[in-house]
This record gives C-alpha cells, sequence and structure tokens, in this order.
C-alpha cells in the first residue's frame, strides 16, 4: 500500500508499518496532486480535505483519522474511500482531565494557588466535595462510560444520555437525549461529550440551563458546536448556573478579544482535554490494526456510516 501522512509518524512507528508498504509524510501544503493520485491510503488529523478533491485521490481506499472528529472530513471522501477514526483513544486523558477541572472548582485549588503567590494563609478555606453529587454525562461512548465509572468511585449519582436510553455500564441511569430537559433539573453537574453531528449542533438552548440548579457546573468537553456563543454568553451573562468549565469552542483558537475571557464564571481551557504523549501512540495502534485487516473490512475498527457522523 502506499501510505501518505500529514502526521509526523515516529521512526519507531514507522517501522512497525511493515516494509511491504511505501510511507511519505508530507505537509498538507506540499501535498501535490501527483502525490494524492498515488496515496491508496490517507493518514491524517482531519482537518486537511476540502470539498471536491476526492477526484484528485484517483487510487484512494482508506482514510485514517488520528482523532476522534470527522466532520471535517468531506462527503465526497466518503463517497469513494473507507474512512475510520481513533474513537477510543481519548477515555483516559480526558476522564482525568474532566475529573481535574471538576476537582480544580470544587477545591478552589485556583484560589489557593492565588493566596500563595500573594504570602496569604486562608485561615478556614471552605471547599465542596464531588460525594454525594449528581452529574448528567451526554454522550454514553467509550469516553462517557470511563468517566461515569472514575465519578462513581467519587460518590457521585452517574446519568447519562443517549440516542434511545439504553443501559451503559458506569451509569447509575441513562435516558433518551431527547428527554434531557425534563432529567436535568437534578444535575449538580452537566457534563458534555457529544461529537459534532448535524444533530448535536446547537443543540443545547438557554432552556436547559434555566432549568438547571442555581449552583450546577456545565463542563464542555466535546464540541463547541454543541451551543451557539450567543447562547454561551447569555448563559453567564444572566448566571443561569454557577460556572461554566469549556475546552472546547466554536472559534479556535479563541481571539484575544473575545468577551469570553472577561468573565469570571467561566474557566477558558485551549481545547487541551486529550493531549498527551500517548495521544499518538494509541491512535497509530488503531491504524496500525485496520492496516493489518485491510483486506477483511469485517475486522477493521472504528469505520465510520457518515450519515450517522460516527
Amino acid at each position: 500500500m502506499k501510505i501518505t501522512s500529514t502526521v509526523k509518524l515516529k521512526e519507531e512507528m514507522i517501522e512497525k508499518i511493515g516494509k511491504e508498504h511505501s510511507y511519505l509524510y508530507v505537509e498538507k501544503e506540499n501535498m501535490t496532486d501527483e502525490i494524492k493520485a498515488g496515496t491508496e491510503v490517507f493518514v491524517t488529523y482531519g482537518g486537511d480535505l476540502t470539498d471536491g478533491e476526492a477526484e484528485k485521490f484517483e487510487n484512494l481506499i482508506w482514510v485514517h483519522v488520528m482523532s476522534a472528529g470527522i466532520d471535517e472530513i468531506p462527503k465526497d471522501i466518503f463517497d469513494k474511500a473507507l474512512v475510520t477514526n481513533s474513537t477510543g483513544i481519548h477515555k483516559i486523558p480526558m476522564t482525568e482531565f474532566a475529573v481535574g477541572m471538576l476537582l480544580q472548582y470544587y477545591k478552589k485549588f485556583n484560589q489557593l494557588q492565588e493566596a500563595q503567590k500573594k504570602n496569604e494563609w486562608i485561615n478556614y478555606s471552605l471547599s465542596e466535595e464531588l460525594h454525594g453529587k449528581e452529574a448528567h454525562i451526554l454522550g454514553t461512548g467509550s469516553i462517557g462510560s470511563h468517566l461515569a465509572k472514575a465519578l462513581q468511585v467519587f460518590g457521585v449519582c452517574t446519568t447519562g444520555y443517549n440516542t434511545n436510553g439504553r443501559s451503559i455500564e458506569g451509569f447509575d441511569q441513562t435516558y433518551p437525549i431527547s428527554e434531557l430537559n425534563s432529567q436535568i433539573g437534578s444535575a449538580d453537574i452537566m457534563i458534555n461529550i457529544l461529537p459534532s453531528t448535524p444533530s448535536t449542533t446547537n443543540f443545547l438552548q438557554t432552556e436547559t440551563f434555566k432549568i438547571m440548579k442555581d449552583e450546577a457546573v456545565f463542563l464542555n468537553i466535546g464540541r463547541g458546536s454543541v451551543m451557539t456563543d450567543e447562547v454561551l454568553l447569555e448563559v453567564l451573562k444572566e448566571k443561569y448556573i454557577a460556572h461554566v468549565l469549556s475546552d472546547v469552542f466554536n472559534e479556535e483558537p479563541l481571539p484575544a478579544d473575545s468577551p469570553l475571557y472577561t468573565f469570571n464564571n467561566l474557566t477558558i481551557t485551549p481545547h487541551c482535554s486529550a493531549k498527551t504523549r500517548m495521544y499518538n501512540v494509541r491512535a497509530f495502534e488503531i491504524f496500525k490494526y485496520n492496516l493489518e485487516h485491510i483486506n477483511d473490512k469485517t475486522k477493521m475498527k472504528n469505520i465510520i456510516d457518515y450519515y450517522k457522523g460516527y
């Protein structure tokens, strides 16, 4: 197979591909029509393919996305080739990130650090416990299930939302996501892990946040597109809930002049919840497995259905 990658793999990974395959790393701006025409397997993070480009990939049979998001892969690529992604690699780092963000908020670690910088000793610093709280998680896939099980260790009651309310390991109860507004009133924490699909885009409206407890928090580690900027701004201005912790936004990088930076009830992180040294290691293992089974698609992992978005 002629493999072209805009993801720079380590030498030890390239060696594992095997000498029976050719491997070429190329920066996306240097992808010539000749390279595209000769490519049979394309490895990408997903943001370097454009509409109408599929015809230039004359011999393309498979695209592997080294991330979970496939919303940037054009439909004409799906029409031409098999597309797989790296779903499953994010559950460990994103669970650790989510728990860390929640503990930071409830234990007031930021305030304690600021006090240290000021040589200030806080005689009585009161914090809250995760124990006994109720977390509602939008998305019950590998990340949601892993996170739910981790939160249960802290004594958190976990509620999950998926398409039909089917039971999933790690959740004390699950509901169809269409019932979110009828259930969210009891949540202390709402966490979004939904991918970006036509059905999830702008899914969250202000009504959901109005129903929630005043002291509730919302953690978004899914996609910024789950709500419009207007909804997010209204939630922050009107203080429908106590705090928003968001790792994802509709515009990234978030511009320096964004009004979002001015809100004390918003914690901003730069889309880093899954970024650890193990990211490409785990993604490559999925790619390598699928490469070994390219002639038997029934054994390949993470084949994406364009119309479902996953």
